[in-house]
């Protein structure tokens, strides 16, 4: 399996906020991340019911009784992560934002006000 490229995807500045609790934001973000992919979900297997359907092929029965070689294994694992990445998308951001507001720097500037009594 080819290794993927993945390039840092960051937007400064202040993204608008709507709720005034922390967090409530990047939850609400999440679960429409979720809500999307569930509606894309249901749409395809809906599809795929109905050409299978007019096939005569039993579809629950075929599902049940697929081999989970190597490959898929991986290949799933491999949308889960891009998956999971979308959704932990803002929270990962925060983070980094934060990581570098409060770095090296940050942190001695802070001993030095303390130390000539500023703080």
């Amino acid at each position: 399996m080819t290794k993927r490229i993945s390039l840092p995807r960051t937007v400064r500045g202040k993204r608008p906020g709507f709720f005034e609790t922390p967090g409530v934001d990047d939850a609400l973000s999440m679960v429409l991340i979720l809500a999307q992919e569930i509606a894309v979900l249901r749409e395809r297997l809906d599809s795929a019911e109905r050409v299978i359907a007019k096939h005569g092929i039993p579809l629950a029965e075929e599902i049940e009784a697929l081999p989970l070689d190597t490959d898929l294994l991986e290949s799933r694992e491999q949308w889960r992560q891009d998956y999971y990445e979308r959704l932990f998308y803002l929270a990962k951001q925060r983070r980094a934002e934060l990581e570098q507001k409060h770095s090296e720097d940050s942190y001695r500037d802070v001993l030095d006000k303390v130390a000539r009594g500023d703080i």
